[in-house]
């Protein structure tokens, strides 16, 4: 699992949504997942519009905080 902390990131085009895209096809490809933790509501919505947010994690791809973010992973190891 790799998170991305974007707490500081506030607003997001274009090249920043394709950049993620990109990484979370890479990430997959490593069989691995790719998840955001505490992005904020700009964020989120245009992710969500651009369908990036389907190219994170299958589970849950995007998290409130690092807690949610860990309590999800070590249980997603234990089953």
């Amino acid at each position: 699992m790799k998170l991305v902390y974007v707490v500081a990131v506030t607003a997001i085009d274009t090249s920043g949504i394709d950049t993620i895209y990109e990484l979370g096809k890479i990430v997959q490809k490593k069989s691995m997942r790719l998840a955001m933790v505490n992005p904020v509501g700009t964020v989120i919505e245009k992710l969500h519009k651009s369908k990036t947010v389907d190219c994170l994690s299958s589970t849950n791809g995007l998290y409130i905080s690092i807690g949610e973010a860990i309590l999800d992973i070590t249980t997603y190891w234990k089953v």
